[in-house]
């Protein structure tokens, strides 16, 4: 695998959408739009994350944070943060099989 390659598999993404942790969690959207309304969740705005090209008024989860507060609250990952590396670790596994792969079939 390349650096680059390792560098994007392993990169958990900071900001995120509402979709995306409504996936993560298992959580509805529904529920997770209840929780940026009531400001439960850090929250950025896409100006903050993406500059100029962002809106101001469409928000972002900041992922990391909210696992650090989980943690806090709870003094213990959420199974949601240790799923997620379980699922990459899987992914990577793949992954790596299908470079080598790859790599054996340009040799010969």
């Amino acid at each position: 695998m390349t650096n680059a390659q390792l560098k994007m598999l392993w990169k958990i993404p900071d900001p995120i959408n509402s979709e995306e942790f409504a996936r993560r969690t298992g959580k509805t959207e529904i529920a997770v739009r209840r929780m940026i309304d009531r400001r439960q969740l850090p929250l950025v705005t896409e100006r903050e994350v993406l500059g100029e090209s962002g809106s101001s008024r469409r928000f972002l989860i900041l992922w990391n944070e909210w696992c650090e507060m989980v943690y806090e609250a709870t003094r213990d990952l959420p199974p949601e943060r240790y799923d997620w590396k379980i699922k990459w670790l899987k992914k990577s596994k793949k992954l790596e099989k299908v470079f080598q792969r790859s790599g054996e079939q340009d040799l010969h």
